[in-house]
């Protein structure tokens, strides 16, 4: 199997991806670790040394505390291991340090006042997991943390990487926090084993807790850990996934890629079989090839169905029908595009399917991303970091605050660049796979070799130099395999020692034996234009020039403008006026073969890699590498239209509706979440839940159960209506519809068996608005209730002006 080389061998030579690295560190440093223990210490009876941060880290409204700080502790072991500079190296280790002694001692206090719950650490009471383990809770009692097994996971995960990244830095601090995280993962096997409907508590977001378990499990190889991961794994889903089913429609994109890379983190911990005969009885061991086709299977549909050209995935957090990029683009909200945990979660899966099966499509996938998706998750000059990703044409990359915002990207942010080097090579026996064509530096200690990688990425040439480490002793050698980019379509070429060698043009890898002291490599990879389609909509369109997908300029207008989203969250406005089109008197097949001849490429420092713009197009665009775009509205993706045709006219007649559609929307809700954006609706219900069926998410009460919604008024008219979303497959069931808890207003709706739908049997009912629910009102409620059994399945909600 083989083993991606850690960052602590690699040295960052790359201007731009050091420059990457730096504004991280700079930022990590400008944290205080006191701060993010604040609510840990009040959880556990102690007086807190330094006031909390504020924004997810909050404790005055709905929040996620805890979660960054696990983030924060995984990202400064990394930190601690790509670094040089003794001097950070030391402030980032006092950090650490600071870190877990902290949880030590916050996690032996709340041991001494509550001993039946020894192990827990926490920055929130235990009711919180009661609660989502369907334990019914006062209203009194209740924490305001949504998703409370996914905090705590990312701070098992930081403990963990603390451990394994300062095992041979700081002994002792490791073992701490190893010890830390055991106990913590006896604290929760204790408690699952005591669940009668463990599958409840799945229902809510929970991070990678079977991952870290695992995790935990290998590194302590406790089978208490291996059966604790056990039951965060949803092997209903894996059955499903491994026999090719495309069930991702309607389902939460970064909760599910979490439970895949757990999937297969079970595999790569037991698949060997005297591990599996020591802990797994016959059928688990026969079933763990299902774990591992679970997460091939489910890679291939998320990149062949769900995935942009920079390689992000998912719409306002979904993943929605497979294929519909344009829709999820330009019909949808396009500023909810790409959000950055996925990328740092895909990349994370990709790695592991690599190690396991050797296949160069992970490695391919993964330059992509790397290069594009996370490299332009961040802007070189401040250092912050993106939540979504807009694909779209007439958006801005916003980027978090510092010091009040604390998003799950953020977090997941600090992570992917303090390990920008940890999948640059892979190692396996005596061979070295080369993955990534950015230049550094490589220390092969037991090999007495080090590698020099120089490239010049306007160019495509790379140049590897190996030379002796420690010259008095002897260099070994090695064998070097060289991934052949999936983006090539020109000939490589490729010498040793100055000698031009023969290569075939559709290898994986290009091999290279006996690499050793004073071998030099040379490579070209000549790049080119590559139109990448959207599968609904074969003219909406990308480019990729070699590796790096494009993003065209378009202006700096209102380019700080943002919008909430969720719970405090910020995405970006949208530029109507900006171009989003690519108009040519030519016909398609012409005005294609036009690009291979009359693509002008300019270098351009020090702004960007290139500059390129398209022939024959009536719109003055400038593209560059996406990137290196920010601080500007750009456009990734654009539709192609002949000037004059038919199609032209449709999208034009299609885009006028969708903006009426959107200029007399009030208010809307259809990403039925049980998270961010329902509780930014300020969501309140009893006995309801939410799933997800025929691609779209769905809230339902259950007997006796509702919910509510409160909505602001602030553009509604006078002629103000409802329209609500059911499916004809819930014929027969009712809803009660009441408004701002007044049964005066009480309506009973029932899905209707003859009701005219759309392909997939959705269709709306309107109800006007009294004017008396929205004079001197700023906001109004929307009460959904029983009507004697289990409700209609509520698909979508939405306030207009008729």
């Amino acid at each position: 199997m083989r083993q991606n080389i850690s960052s602590k061998f690699i040295t960052l030579t790359d201007p731009e991806v050091a420059n990457a690295q730096k504004q991280t560190l700079k930022y990590l440093l400008q944290l205080d670790p006191q701060r993010f223990l604040a609510t840990f210490d009040q959880v556990a009876g102690i007086h807190p040394t330094a006031p909390g941060y504020q924004g997810w880290e909050r404790t005055d409204g709905l929040n996620f505390r805890g979660h960054f700080f696990g983030h924060y502790l995984s990202a400064l072991s990394q930190a601690v291991q790509s670094v040089r500079d003794p001097t950070i190296r030391q402030q980032l280790l006092d950090k650490i340090r600071i870190g877990v002694n902290g949880l030590q001692t916050d996690q032996g206090a709340y041991a001494e006042k509550h001993p039946g719950s020894a192990g827990y650490v926490s920055a929130f009471r235990e009711v919180a997991l009661d609660e989502v383990e369907g334990r019914q809770v006062p209203e009194s009692q209740k924490e305001n943390v949504l998703v409370p097994w996914y905090n705590l996971h990312k701070v098992l995960a930081g403990l963990l990487a603390v451990d394994v990244n300062l095992q041979n830095v700081d002994p002792n601090l490791s073992d701490k926090a190893l010890t830390i995280a055991h106990r913590f993962g006896l604290y929760v096997a204790k408690r699952l084993d005591k669940l009668t409907a463990p599958k409840q508590m799945l229902k809510t977001e929970y991070g990678g807790m079977n991952d870290a378990l695992y995790e935990l499990f290998d590194l302590t190889h406790d089978e208490r850990m291996l059966t604790a991961a056990g039951y965060f794994d949803e092997t209903a889903l894996f059955k499903q996934l491994a026999e090719g089913k495309d069930i991702l429609p309607g389902k939460h994109a970064n909760t599910t890629i979490p439970k895949l890379i757990g999937a297969l983190h079970r595999y790569e911990s037991l698949h060997d079989s005297q591990q599996a005969n020591q802990f797994l009885n016959a059928e688990e061991t026969a079933s763990l090839a299902m774990y591992l086709q679970a997460a091939v299977n489910f890679w291939q549909i998320v990149v062949a169905n769900h995935t942009y050209v920079t390689g992000g995935n998912s719409q306002s957090e979904h993943f929605h029908e497979p294929g519909q990029l344009f829709h999820d683009v330009v019909l949808a909200d396009g500023a909810t595009t790409c959000e950055t945990c996925n990328t740092y979660n895909m990349l994370k899966l990709s790695r592991a399917l690599f190690r396991v099966t050797g296949d160069k499509k992970y490695l391919d996938y993964y330059e992509q991303t790397y290069t594009n998706a996370i490299l332009g998750s961040q802007n070189p000059t401040s250092g912050m970091m993106t939540y979504f990703q807009p694909m779209g044409a007439g958006y801005t990359k916003i980027f978090n605050r510092p010091f009040d915002e604390f998003w799950c990207c953020t977090g997941t942010g600090i992570e992917s660049f303090t390990k920008l080097g940890d999948s640059f090579y892979f190692w396996e026996k005596d061979t070295l796979y080369l993955n990534l064509y950015f230049s550094n530096q490589l220390r092969l200690i037991s090999n007495n070799l080090q590698i020099d990688e120089q490239v010049d990425r306007k160019s495509g040439k790379v140049h590897l130099a190996a030379t002796r480490l420690r010259m008095k002793d002897q260099a070994g050698t090695i064998n070097l395999k060289l991934r052949r980019p999936a983006w090539l379509d020109q000939p490589a070429k490729l010498s040793v020692d100055g000698t031009p060698c023969q290569i075939s043009q559709n290898a994986d890898f290009w091999e290279i034996k006996n690499v050793g002291d004073g071998t030099v490599v040379d490579l070209e990879l000549p790049m080119s234009l590559r139109i990448v389609h959207t599968k609904d909509n074969p003219h909406y369109l990308a480019f990729k020039y070699g590796p790096y997908a494009l993003a065209g300029q378009l202006g700096d207008y209102q380019v700080n403008a943002d919008r909430p989203n969720g719970v405090l969250v910020r995405i970006s406005t949208h530029d109507q006026a900006a171009p989003a089109t690519l108009t040519t008197d030519m016909d398609w097949q012409t005005w294609e073969r036009s690009l291979s001849d009359q693509v002008i490429v300019k270098t351009q420092t020090p702004y960007s890699l290139f500059e390129l713009k398209l022939p024959n197009i009536s719109e003055q665009l400038t593209f560059i590498p996406y990137y290196q775009t920010h601080d500007t509205r750009y456009g990734v993706y654009f539709q192609w239209q002949q000037a004059g045709s038919k199609e032209a006219q449709h999208r034009q007649d299609q885009l006028s509706a969708l903006n009426e559609y959107r200029q007399k929307t009030v208010a809307e809700l259809t990403n039925f979440d049980n998270n961010n954006f329902e509780f930014d609706k300020h969501l309140l219900q009893e006995r309801s839940e939410v799933s997800n069926a025929k691609g779209r998410r769905f809230r339902v009460a259950h007997q006796d159960g509702w919910f509510s919604y409160q909505f602001s008024l602030a553009k509604a008219h006078p002629d103000l209506s409802l329209m609500l979303t059911f499916n004809v497959e819930d014929a027969g069931h009712s809803i009660v519809v009441g408004f701002n808890d007044d049964h005066k207003f009480d309506q009973v709706l029932t899905v209707a068996e003859n009701h005219p739908t759309d392909s997939k049997g959705f269709y709306q009912v309107r109800i006007p608005i009294s004017v008396t629910l929205i004079n001197n009102h700023r906001d109004i409620k929307l009460v959904f209730s029983s009507a004697g059994g289990n409700t209609a399945r509520l698909f979508g909600i939405r306030l207009f002006n008729s």
